[in-house]
């Protein structure tokens, strides 16, 4: 018994003065975080990364929060995935992904809507995509923009899963303060009524009237009710 517990002791011991000599070794100047390097989109300003990220120049790489850093640049606009990295001795390496734009969003101005839900300025963006109009026009949307941005995802995603064509043809998704939304399709500005808490059963039906040839290029179609009411040549 005294055997086992002088061995337990010892044991206690070497592991006591391997972690201070590990705290002693990581301290060393050597491994003090001067060198960085960041890969990320040409939206996000270089400088604005270490600053953002509460990574501190001068301290060993073994004391950097990884974790907390990764999670603060993933709230930054057009960030959609962090990759943070150390690299002995003394750097970190930084690899920030772009967040693909979606949807455009009609606030204050027009904005790009990243699958994760972020707007971002879209400068330079060559790709046209439909625009979500009804919103209260401001980049800080309130709880009920940030439900209707969910709805037009939701939305824009379940009519490219049923048809292709109409959501190529697709121009806009204007949310009224009813909860009705309005699809508008090129050309010829078909517009389709639906409601908001009913959407995939009225996109699936809307995809069988396309598929159908009944759809065509101009016309209004209610499908907010349980039978849809067409008014062509509006």
């Amino acid at each position: 018994m005294k055997r086992l517990l002088g061995a337990f002791i010892i044991i206690l011991l070497a592991s006591i003065g391997g972690h201070y000599a590990f705290i002693s070794v990581t301290n060393l100047s050597w491994f003090s975080f001067t060198n960085v390097k960041i890969d990320c989109p040409e939206s996000i300003n270089n400088e604005s990364i270490i600053d953002a990220s509460n990574l501190k120049i001068g301290e060993s790489i073994f004391r950097q929060d990884i974790k907390t850093a990764g999670n603060i640049l993933l709230g930054i606009p057009g960030v959609e995935a962090v990759q943070i990295n150390r690299q002995l001795p003394n750097s970190i390496e930084i690899n920030l992904e772009s967040d693909k734009v979606e949807l455009f969003a009609r606030t204050n101005k027009l904005c790009g809507l990243t699958c994760t839900l972020k707007l971002i300025d879209i400068k330079g963006y060559n790709e046209i995509l439909p625009v979500i109009t009804g919103l209260k026009g401001t980049r800080k949307p309130n709880y009920q923009d940030k439900l209707k941005l969910c709805y037009a995802l939701a939305m824009y995603n379940e009519l490219k899963q049923l048809s292709k064509t109409l959501a190529d043809r697709l121009s806009e998704i204007h949310f009224r303060e009813s909860g009705k939304v309005d699809l508008i399709f090129n050309p010829g500005g078909v517009k389709v009524l639906l409601h908001r808490r009913n959407y995939r059963k009225a996109l699936y039906r809307l995809a069988i009237l396309d598929f159908k040839g009944i759809l065509g290029n101009t016309g209004f179609f209610d499908m907010t009710a349980g039978k849809m009411v067409v008014k062509n040549g509006i």
